[in-house]
């Protein structure tokens, strides 16, 4: 409902404050699937949520679609004193929360001797900022329905690890937040300015367009608000103006920013406005006669890694090798598999891109054990192409993800839709059908994941050199 404001526009703001404007004064609305809301929010799908609080005792539901029905039964539930309600409705005029459990604990409130403190169910096994504006939401709702506000706000984990954080800390941040919010709501638009948030903003083709059209400075990598801020007091606006000046100009109209970062933008902007790529330093890469890339799909969905993709590449030849679970349940058999292919590659450098890769090789081993020299050689082979890459070469590109690098050095993937957030739908969708060929369209993303990977290598070789 356009106007409306929930614990989503909080994570809708700090993506891409444009989303909630075009959300909330845009003719038409943008469908967005219910399974991509919980992906992009750090949720679950609701079978997983109910797994992770199925011991509760005296757990009750709110079934009711419509919002205002919804919110009568939490309401009714709330009075009853029921100890855990699952996916109630807080609404108070045009702001509509949906914390997932509202959990009763002691204390005086219109209620009576008790009141009720709000939890959101995420994957993530850390409090985010996110998380705190949307508890921090929650917090003020309840306060104004049941006349007492919770001090502390909750996630719940993946693992069911009940994690608190403090709701005053936060919520002066959280008040100006929710100010700004409430402006872009009645109609003022926010500045323009497009980060990676963006990409996952169904109006991301309307926020990149008008950023192209104005030369705008944040069409920069991993540029800063402040940066740009600084920049457009100096006189400098586009990414025009900043290519045509020399570090020496730069430093004396911004004095404050550091010299290294007006070089870096500089040449960050001549690379755009040229579209060319620029050297910075050259790459050091070890020589192996036996090389593997490896990249991991997941349904964060499900808490649940399920492919492990290997090219391996040896004396000019390319196979790939694919390790699967079908189930969570299957997850230690597939992790053994790769760990006992691992022990017949100990000397093998293996790429990857980004850090995922290494996050969950640390947490399976942590997870479903590992043999001491396999875990000496994932420690000592795994090489992460993009810390490699991003220092030695500035790319004429916003964003530097793997498919953005790959595109830009001339590989495509076979699926015209392909994309992380794509698959995890894919996967859901296999889950529910068993279809071969949505098996196969993930399996060939993933291969071409790491034959991307490997183009990027032995691009970064080839050109990558002073």
């Amino acid at each position: 409902m356009q106007g409306q404001i929930t614990e989503r526009t909080f994570y809708q703001y700090l993506k891409c404050p444009n989303w909630v404007y075009f959300d909330a004064h845009a003719q038409a609305a943008r469908p967005h699937e219910a399974l991509m809301h919980r992906l992009q929010d750090d949720g679950m799908i609701e079978d997983k949520e109910r797994d992770i609080i199925s011991d509760r005792e005296d757990l009750v539901e709110v079934t009711a679609e419509d919002p205002d029905e919804a919110f009568n039964q939490t309401l009714a539930f709330m009075a009853e004193g029921r100890q855990t309600i699952f996916h109630g409705v807080l609404v108070d005029k045009h702001w509509v929360g949906h914390p997932d459990i509202l959990e009763k604990v002691e204390g005086r409130s219109k209620l009576g001797d008790h009141y009720y403190v709000a939890a959101d169910i995420k994957r993530s096994r850390q409090v985010r900022d996110d998380h705190k504006f949307q508890g921090c939401f929650y917090a003020e709702l309840l306060a104004r329905v049941q006349g007492t506000k919770p001090y502390k706000g909750y996630v719940v984990s993946a693992d069911n690890e009940v994690m608190p954080y403090s709701i005053e800390e936060f919520e002066a941040q959280y008040e100006l937040t929710l100010t700004e919010i409430e402006k872009i709501v009645a109609g003022k638009r926010p500045v323009h300015f497009v980060t990676s948030g963006c990409k996952q903003s169904p109006w991301f083709t309307e926020c990149r367009s008008e950023s192209e059209s104005c030369e705008d400075l944040s069409l920069l990598n991993r540029v800063w608000r402040e940066e740009v801020k600084r920049l457009s007091e100096a006189g400098i606006e586009t990414i025009r103006q900043l290519a045509v000046k020399s570090v020496s100009e730069l430093e004396s109209i911004a004095p404050d920013v550091h010299s290294g970062r007006l070089e870096t933008m500089r040449d960050q902007a001549i690379a755009i406005t040229e579209n060319r790529h620029m050297i910075r330093h050259g790459v050091e890469l070890p020589e192996a006669s036996i090389e593997l890339y490896f990249d991991i799909e997941a349904d964060p969905l499900r808490d649940f890694e399920y492919l492990f993709g290997v090219l391996v590449v040896e004396g000019g030849e390319q196979t790939y090798h694919s390790f699967f679970a079908e189930s969570p349940e299957q997850e230690g058999a597939m992790w053994a598999e790769f760990v006992e292919f691992i022990e017949r590659h100990l000397d093998a450098p293996i790429y990857h891109y980004g850090w995922f890769e290494h996050e969950v090789v640390q947490r399976f081993a942590m997870r479903y054990g590992i043999s001491e020299i396999a875990r000496e050689a994932l420690d000592r082979n795994m090489i992460d192409l993009l810390a490699v890459v991003r220092p030695a070469v500035i790319f004429p590109l916003s964003f530097y993800s793997l498919k953005d690098i790959a595109n830009y050095i001339g590989f495509q993937w076979r699926a015209k839709d392909a994309s992380g957030a794509n698959s995890v739908m894919w996967f859901e969708e296999w889950l529910k059908t068993k279809k071969p060929k949505l098996l196969q369209k993930i399996m060939e993303y993933n291969e071409d994941d790491v034959i991307a990977t490997y183009k990027l290598q032995r691009w970064a070789r080839e050109h990558a050199v002073l």
